[in-house]
């Protein structure tokens, strides 16, 4: 007799992974936000275009939140499951991510960046995944699980260091946290000139305010005396004007105060 997962189990499992990915999904949207692509389009109003990369990675996003509807859909007894809608959203995911990989591999850093973003956000939701499975009757479901993880985590950072070897500003500040968060660190010199990358780049196309918080997540991570430190910090504070300037002090005033200070 096969032992059977109890329902309880599998429909705590569903709503893990649908919780992770409507929250991956909402964190991405709010990091295109705050982090517009370098190709994004104006129209004649000004109001911001998007581009195919961006209409492809709201397609995925799309077709993802329709797959993780219907897979709990399948754990309700009184839902009506439509495996059509599934299976297409399904062949759109794959799609999207098929698209987005020739076209990095043709050379878009845009397309090179999202594409490692969308492997990010698998491998964050399967290693949460792995650490809530805890039944006992299917042990090798974790390591499934974290072998998923190393292969999505895999190719995350080969996309992202496609965008990142352009200067891709965005690209350059995901890796370096991403490779940050591993203790202890393997290449602590690579993470430092992401960090500086992403700076420079925010830097190049005006975007003080991301630039800014780049350096402050260098600066939480790097070493004070880090020479890529001092001239990240010298890239963004160098035309910058003190909040008190120095002032030019007359000659009689500087006799008066030496006066006072002598003994």
């Amino acid at each position: 007799m096969i032992a059977t997962r109890p329902l309880r189990w599998g429909l705590a499992l569903a709503l893990a992974l649908g919780c992770s990915l409507l929250c991956g999904v909402a964190l991405a949207n709010t990091a295109h936000d705050d982090h517009a692509p370098r190709g994004k389009a104006k129209s004649g109003k000004g109001a911001p275009v998007e581009t195919e990369v961006q209409r492809l990675v709201h397609r995925y996003d799309s077709a993802q939140v329709v797959v993780v509807k219907q897979q709990l859909c399948l754990l309700a007894a009184a839902c009506v499951t439509d495996e059509g809608r599934l299976l297409d959203a399904m062949e759109t995911v794959r799609v999207v991510l098929q698209t987005l990989a020739e076209r990095a591999q043709a050379g878009d850093a845009d397309a090179a960046y999202e594409r490692g973003l969308l492997s990010l956000r698998v491998a964050q939701s399967h290693a949460g995944r792995s650490w809530a499975e805890t039944d006992a009757q299917f042990p090798g479901t974790t390591s499934i699980l974290r072998r998923r993880w190393a292969q999505e985590t895999s190719t995350a950072q080969q996309f992202l260091s496609m965008a990142a070897a352009t200067g891709h500003p965005q690209a350059c500040l995901v890796l370096a946290e991403h490779l940050a968060s591993r203790v202890p660190q393997p290449e602590p010199k690579l993470v430092s000139r992401l960090f500086r990358c992403a700076v420079a780049g925010f830097t190049a196309i005006g975007n003080r305010a991301s630039a800014v918080d780049a350096f402050v997540k260098m600066r939480d991570t790097v070493r004070p005396n880090d020479p890529l430190m001092i001239e990240t910090h010298s890239l963004i504070y160098r035309n910058t004007l003190p909040d008190r300037p120095w002032r030019q002090v007359e000659p009689a005033e500087a006799l008066a105060v030496r006066k006072q200070a002598t003994p």
